[in-house]
């Protein structure tokens, strides 16, 4: 359409009416394309914020926590279970429990898978830290242990943990 005045009608109120409709044509539809980019984000945060929740503890007969009186908020960290039958690290099995014992082929090399685990999340959070300008790997692990754990478990879990690059550990347990 030329700005040239409307030689029909001699009016050239009769262009900018055309260009005011025309304008509002396009105006008139939903981005689509946009609102679905903005509610992937939110999903994706939302699914995010849920999973990471330290407060979706699930216990049973598996695994029961000591009790304790501590007035301390549970705080998000990377989450260590030990139960009676698996250690779990983010909800992932990766050693085999059974007596108070880890079931291995290789004794020496008994707690390798979990030092595995444990180092690719340490890389994966300072991945997502940079990627995201957010604030860097806290070396923070929540054990989430069975009160029957042997001692000797729960420490060979927390020195692989301390090579891991795990400074501070915060141990689970459940309010009396």
């Amino acid at each position: 359409m030329s700005d040239v005045l409307d030689t029909e009608t001699g009016d050239d109120d009769a262009i900018f009416v055309k260009r005011k409709h025309r304008h509002m044509e396009e105006a008139a539809g939903l981005n689509l394309t946009a609102m679905m980019d903005v509610m992937t984000i939110l999903l994706v945060y939302l699914i995010k914020v849920y999973a990471d929740s330290p407060e979706n503890i699930t216990l049973n007969d598996d695994l029961r926590a000591p009790k304790s009186t501590a007035p301390d908020p549970v705080v998000p960290a990377v989450r260590v279970m030990i139960s009676k039958s698996a250690i779990v690290v983010d909800d992932k099995p990766v050693l085999q429990i059974k007596n108070g014992e880890i079931v291995t082929k290789d004794p020496a090399n008994q707690y390798a898978p979990l030092d595995t685990a444990l180092r690719k999340r340490v890389d994966d959070l300072r991945a997502i830290a940079l990627r995201t300008h957010g604030p860097d790997f806290d070396g923070i692990l929540m054990v989430v242990a069975d009160e029957d754990t042997p001692y000797g478990l729960l420490t060979g879990v927390l020195s692989v943990a301390g090579r891991a690059q795990f400074t501070s550990y915060r141990l689970t347990v459940q309010h009396k």
